[in-house]
């Protein structure tokens, strides 16, 4: 399987998507909704981690390629043109470009990225997103205890945009607004003809009445200070950690109008002195009336694209969260701007490995998840990625080099002491070859009185060389000729039984041979010795038994001795009395 998991992490809660993506279907192989409980910063991290290691840290997920997003409010979004077209040049000049749209910062101190909203012959049309380089190191320290480490961070809204591309692509004409609602955050995206045209992220600082905006039994938390007085600030390294991840408040001072600060929800001055501290420590929620919550979103909307509507009309309104579905968003958005609007439902269009209680609450507030997963698979719509310089991902090739030149260097090591090996074991084989023709040479000369002819016509071995000589004696027509044949058929049928039976004696371990001598064959005793060095017993009898079952002239008697590192086998290779009583042919 080809796992890649979304994680979205607002101010309360975790949402994980688990996707098999393949060339042929993408399924839902698990959608993960937890609360994130705790008091403190630090017990906060422990629950956060504790999850992301329970859910993707067991099992087949083990090495699932995450990715995970940062709130879009924590950016500071601006739109403008560059007399270029080509990606590959805007990306070594947008930090130039961007220098003189965000004042009062030092621009080294930013990660900045870019989407392409349009282009023509000579410019590009670019929405870019700017935040400071220690929220986003901020952000990645989440994960250090889990064992994960997200191969791209994207933003909440570029992920919704990627999951209604995917689930919808029969809606990516015309124009369409995507509203994510959920208790910590709501999402703006304007998609024009399958493009980003405007984005935007707000805070919500307030519950419905008499419900909870999320199953998790914990309030949201909101990380902003300047929603209120700060009590009980914690100034702990994690405070900080996630202060930067969900605070307002930290900002850059760079925002693009004081609309951006804005929360959906807006409260009194005595309500925001309720609220806590941001980061990961609890706060209190205060209770809203659906019916002004949802004015507050009309509002909210037609401050942001009241522009675009006059243009052009909004062709459809897509709805996402938990939140919208209880507010019946949708339904309320249709009416207010006329337009078809109605809820996202992002699995409806993929395969599934789940129970159909996953699967809707996916569709429910899963959206954004299931966004990060497949932009992590590669079909993200944009190509918006905040791990840039410092932060770049360390892909999992490039963590195993290491691992791999050491491997190498083994390889190679084991590769030479193959050859090395390879080598000693064919000048070995070589020697007994040697050792073996030198003894067939001794016994050729013994009986024939001369080298054998085995080169030129009619060369090869010496058995070769010595059937031939006796098949010149058969044709001969002197008694004495006659004599000889007697005598040399029986050696030569010998002869060949010893010499084959040498070369099927050799066990797995080839010994070392250092002489067969065959001259006792012409003497009365009737025996000829093989002298071989073995490495122990266990090889001598696997020497001395394959030979013996070889030959079929000869019994076997062996004899071990120590000789060094090595032992010395001798064979006794004695006549049968069948053989040397008689004359074979």
């Amino acid at each position: 399987m080809a796992l890649h998991a979304g994680i979205e992490i607002d101010d309360s809660c975790v949402r994980i998507a688990v996707l098999d993506v393949s060339s042929k279907q993408t399924v839902l192989v698990d959608y993960i909704e937890s609360a994130i409980d705790g008091e403190t910063a630090a017990e906060r991290v422990d629950s956060l981690t504790e999850i992301l290691k329970t859910n993707l840290g067991e099992g087949d997920r083990v090495g699932v390629e995450v990715a995970s997003a940062l709130p879009t409010r924590l950016m500071t979004l601006r739109d403008f043109s560059v007399p270029f077209t080509k990606d590959e040049v805007i990306q070594k000049t947008i930090r130039y470009e961007s220098e003189g749209h965000i004042p009062g910062v030092v621009i080294d101190d930013l990660i900045i990225d870019y989407i392409k909203c349009s282009e023509d012959k000579a410019s590009s049309h670019l929405l870019i997103g700017a935040i400071k380089k220690e929220s986003i190191q901020a952000h990645l320290n989440l994960f250090e205890g889990s064992g994960l480490d997200p191969m791209q961070v994207e933003i909440d809204s570029t992920a919704l945009a990627t999951a209604f591309h995917v689930s919808h692509p029969e809606l990516r004409t015309g124009r369409t607004l995507l509203v994510d609602m959920e208790s910590g955050n709501t999402t703006f995206v304007l998609l024009e003809e399958g493009r980003i045209m405007r984005l935007r992220s707000t805070s919500n600082h307030m519950k419905l009445m008499a419900k909870q905006s999320l199953p998790a039994p914990e309030p949201s938390a909101v990380n902003s200070e300047s929603d209120g007085e700060v009590a009980n600030k914690d100034t702990s390294p994690l405070n900080e950690e996630f202060s930067q991840l969900f605070e307002e408040g930290e900002k850059p001072e760079f925002v693009e109008d004081p609309m951006e600060e804005l929360a959906i929800a807006v409260v009194s001055d005595e309500e925001f002195d309720q609220l806590q501290v941001p980061g990961m420590k609890k706060v209190v929620q205060v209770e809203a009336d659906p019916e002004d919550m949802l004015d507050r979103l009309i509002t909210e909307i037609q401050r942001t694209f009241a522009g675009y509507w006059l243009r052009d009309p909004i062709d459809r309104i897509m709805v996402s969260g938990k939140v919208s579905k209880e507010l019946s968003v949708a339904d309320r958005l249709s009416e207010e701007f006329e337009v078809t609007a109605q809820h996202l439902r992002v699995c409806d269009s993929i395969e599934s490995s789940v129970g159909l209680d996953k699967v809707d609450r996916c569709n429910e507030s899963g959206a954004i998840a299931v966004g990060l997963a497949l932009g992590a698979a590669g079909q993200g719509l944009t190509n918006f990625d905040l791990r840039k310089e410092e932060f770049r991902y360390e892909r999992r090739f490039a963590k195993l080099i290491p691992s791999l030149i050491m491997l190498g260097f083994i390889l190679c090591m084991s590769s030479i002491a193959l050859l090395i090996d390879s080598h000693r074991e064919g000048q070995l084989r070589k020697s007994e070859y040697e050792t073996v023709r030198t003894n067939q040479l001794e016994v050729y000369r013994a009986r024939f009185g001369e080298d054998p002819a085995t080169r030129g016509k009619g060369g090869g071995s010496i058995f070769n060389a010595a059937e031939r000589e006796i098949m010149a004696l058969k044709g001969g027509s002197s008694g004495n000729n006659k004599a000889r044949i007697d005598e040399y058929v029986p050696i030569l049928e010998l002869f060949e039984d010893i010499t084959k039976g040498v070369s099927a004696a050799r066990p797995e371990i080839y010994p070392e041979w250092t002489n067969i001598d065959l001259n006792g064959l012409k003497r009365s005793e009737n025996k000829s010795i093989v002298s071989l060095r073995v490495l122990d017993a266990t090889q001598a009898n696997s020497a001395a038994g394959a030979l013996a079952a070889s030959t079929k002239f000869f019994r076997i008697e062996d004899d071990l001795k120590s000789d060094g590192e090595k032992k010395k086998l001798t064979l006794n290779l004695f006549l049968l009395q069948s053989v040397a009583g008689g004359k074979r042919r």
